[in-house]
């Protein structure tokens, strides 16, 4: 089996779980948890390696109203996750796998 490796965006409403999800599937804390919504305030990777494949988990900002000009920053770092995510697979096919999951 080839290797393969490819970005996931993690998104969702504020305080869902986002940040919990990465530090869990990447088996160490490389995002802040709290229990006080908009705690993630940039883009945050983390790496999950397994033995025919490497995913770059990012953790972005809870999707909200943005009010304020935090807010708006916060919302764009949301949109250049997604786009990150979203480029053509690495695993050497020409075929776009990226996927979009909303719960």
């Amino acid at each position: 089996m080839p290797f393969k490796s490819g970005f996931v965006a993690i998104v969702g409403r504020p305080n869902a779980g986002k940040s919990t999800l990465v530090n869990t599937l990447v088996g160490q804390k490389v995002a802040i948890v709290s229990p006080k919504p908009q705690t993630t305030r940039n883009r945050i990777q983390g790496i999950l390696n397994r033995e025919d494949a490497q995913i770059v988990l990012i953790d972005t900002p809870g999707i909200h109203q943005a009010k304020n000009v935090l807010s708006r920053m916060m919302m764009d770092e949301l949109q250049h996750a997604l786009e990150g995510a979203t480029a053509s697979p690495s695993n050497g096919s020409n075929a776009s796998t990226a996927r979009s999951i909303c719960y």
